[in-house]
């Protein structure tokens, strides 16, 4: 979602483990639930592979800067 003229770092980051990982196959899915024009948030989830048990979570700020700068 960040143009291709720009570079994309970190504001922000909280990770939340909340299981083992006793799968032998993670799914991770990611989200933006609001994109601005400089500010964008995310979300990420981490799931074993019956996509059953939430094993991780993750919500991220990144902000989108001129490359160079």
């Amino acid at each position: 979602m960040m143009p291709d003229d720009m570079d994309v770092l970190s504001v922000e980051f909280k990770v939340n483990l909340l299981k083992p990982a006793q799968t032998s196959k993670l799914i991770a899915i990611g989200k933006v639930l609001q994109s601005g024009k400089t500010l964008t948030i995310c979300e990420g989830y981490v799931y074993d592979e019956s996509q059953t048990k939430l094993i991780a979570k993750m919500t991220a700020t990144m902000i989108a800067i001129i490359k160079g700068r």
